[in-house]
């Protein structure tokens, strides 16, 4: 999630747990800590991208990482008000109250990660397992509005600010649930769909699009293709799938074994379209995710690795390198609003026209 979702959850976590001890030195404290996990950026800043791709979302967003770090940092801050004797405005200071701000809004950080497609090492690191719940985008405007209201109200609420604070929690949490809601029942429509079109042994998957709530990017896999799509759980339509066929060569063979095969097939959790086209010198080989994408083209993936390869399917020169557009434009953003949230009379249409660019 965006670094600013991540602040305001573990501002608000750390004060509904601690706020009746430590007042706004909760939220505050707590807004550091759920902001920190993303430290590890600064891991990748000296490796190249497939490597930037394993070092984020490890060790420092693994729920072993909060209880770890969380109770270490704790105890100095508790330790810290015992020597001062800090008890401004008769804010009392324990050392529980001390842990839960920093383990839970430590913690809170790889859960929210976890809601997104990216997907989080929640086990490191003890497996490099990726889990995630697809149940929000990376950035989602009302999700971060809700959070940010109650953090704003905290100033005014006085010794009710645990309440808002819990309350707060409680509607963000329920907000991601619908998303994951949201998530289910696209999938559910698009399996009724296949089976109807005849399509029975597909694995499927639905994604959230960029900034709402509705429009779901789903994907299915089955032996021998790769179908994707766009529905809106607003007016929902049939999807206008468009159907890859998979192939098998020994240029995309060549690309698994690379490194960066390896580490981006392991980064998508598998769902990948492979591609290979010929070249004056042989084949390039690329391997995009498909869990994002601003079309049903699977070649026009967001980010993925090629490589070229000569007839023989060798390496010419370095064959692995990775790839990305993640480039936005307004036009895009009022295009996804738009099929997201559309008229009655217009939305198959708008769901058509998305699966066309």
């Amino acid at each position: 999630m965006d670094p600013i979702s991540q602040a305001l959850l573990g501002g608000v976590v750390a004060h509904a747990a601690a706020g009746r001890k430590l007042g706004l030195r909760a939220a505050g404290w707590g807004a550091l800590a759920g902001a920190f996990p993303d430290v590890d950026v600064a891991f990748g800043l000296f490796a190249d991208d497939i490597a930037q791709l394993q070092l984020h979302r490890g060790i420092t967003h693994s729920l072993f990482f909060g209880p770890l770090v969380g109770s270490v940092v704790g105890w100095l801050f508790w330790r810290r008000d015992q020597s001062n004797k800090d008890q401004a405005k008769g804010e009392s200071s324990s050392l529980l109250s001390w842990f839960a701000v920093f383990v839970l809004a430590l913690l809170s950080h790889p859960l929210l990660d976890a809601c997104t497609p990216y997907g989080t090492q929640l086990l490191a690191p003890f497996s490099d397992a990726r889990f995630a719940w697809h149940a929000v985008p990376i950035i989602e405007p009302l999700y971060t509005a809700i959070l940010l209201i109650g953090i704003l109200l905290l100033r005014y609420a006085g010794r009710f600010g645990w309440l808002v604070s819990l309350l707060t929690l409680l509607l963000s949490s329920e907000y991601l649930r619908w998303g994951w809601i949201v998530n289910q029942q696209a999938i559910d429509l698009a399996q009724r769909q296949l089976a109807r079109e005849g399509v029975v042994a597909a694995q499927v998957y639905a994604f959230p699009t960029f900034f709402q709530m509705p429009l779901r990017r789903v994907v299915a896999l089955s032996d021998e293709q790769v179908y994707v799509g766009f529905i809106t759980l607003d007016q929902p339509c049939d999807i206008v799938w468009q159907v890859h066929k998979k192939i098998e060569h020994p240029a995309i063979d060549a690309l698994r074994n690379t490194r960066a095969g390896k580490v981006f097939n392991w980064f998508a959790s598998g769902i990948v379209e492979e591609q290979v086209r010929r070249t004056e010198h042989g084949f390039v080989a690329q391997m995009t995710d498909l869990r994002y994408g601003k079309s049903t083209d699977a070649s026009r993936g967001m980010w993925g690795v090629r490589g070229g390869f000569d007839a023989e399917s060798k390496a010419l020169g370095q064959a692995g390198l990775y790839y990305g557009d993640m480039s936005l434009s307004l036009d895009d953003v009022r295009t996804v609003w738009q099929t997201a949230y559309p008229g009655e009379a217009d939305a198959c249409s708008r769901i058509t026209a998305i699966a066309g660019t």
